[in-house]
């Protein structure tokens, strides 16, 4: 905290208080303006003495331990900071249904990340790194999703028919839909929009349902 003297468009001067706060300069008070010499030198005196009075009133509200927290803050960098919000929700829901018994933690991150951020497997990656300091490279995805086709789908499906039999209190029901009017009126729209098409002998018709 200082003071300074700052020149005006009207031919005064003005004694202010400044502070800087996070590498900018902000105006605390005015002491007051004068064009007399004398005048100036008396608000100089009286901006030194509120600058000791603000100081010394600083002092009273600020404990050891305030100003040791303060100093922690100004070290964090985006590095430093880690979402926890999806890990406390999703992370419990996970638990609960039991897939903390597969003993991947890669597997739970990536788990985790698909609800609260359904992105790309490259998107993942960098929000593995970026929000919980995860570091991965692509490879190991991949790697890690034939581990789980091959050896760990099984289980994985296991333990999610027992947390729904469980839910359901044994009682499942299987509905089947019939999408046959869906297949028909895209195959419609395919031919109407190539007509080439129907000259052909047969078409095939690719269901992605």
């Amino acid at each position: 905290m200082f003071f300074r003297k700052k020149k005006n468009k009207s031919g005064s001067t003005s004694v202010q208080i400044i502070s800087k706060e996070r590498g900018k300069y902000k105006v605390i008070k005015t002491i007051g303006s004068s064009n007399d010499e004398q005048e100036l030198q008396k608000l100089t005196f009286l901006a030194k003495q509120e600058i000791e009075r603000l100081k010394a009133q600083g002092e009273l509200f600020v404990s050891q331990s305030d100003t040791m927290v303060e100093q922690a803050f100004e070290l964090l960098g985006n590095a430093s900071i880690r979402t926890v919000g999806p890990e406390i929700i999703f992370g419990k829901i996970y638990d609960s249904i039991g897939f903390d018994g597969i003993k991947e933690e890669l597997f739970r991150h990536l788990v985790i990340a698909r609800l609260a951020f359904p992105l790309s497997k490259l998107k993942t990656i960098e929000y593995l790194y970026r929000y919980q300091g995860v570091t991965l490279d692509i490879d190991r995805v991949y790697r890690f999703l034939d581990k789980l086709n091959n050896n760990l789908k099984e289980r994985v499906e296991q333990i999610a028919f027992a947390h729904t039999l469980k839910i359901l209190e044994g009682k499942i029901s299987i509905v089947f839909y019939d999408m046959t009017t869906l297949y028909f009126e895209e195959a419609m729209k395919m031919i109407c929009a190539k007509p080439d098409l129907a000259k052909m002998a047969s078409i095939r018709i690719h269901k992605y349902f």
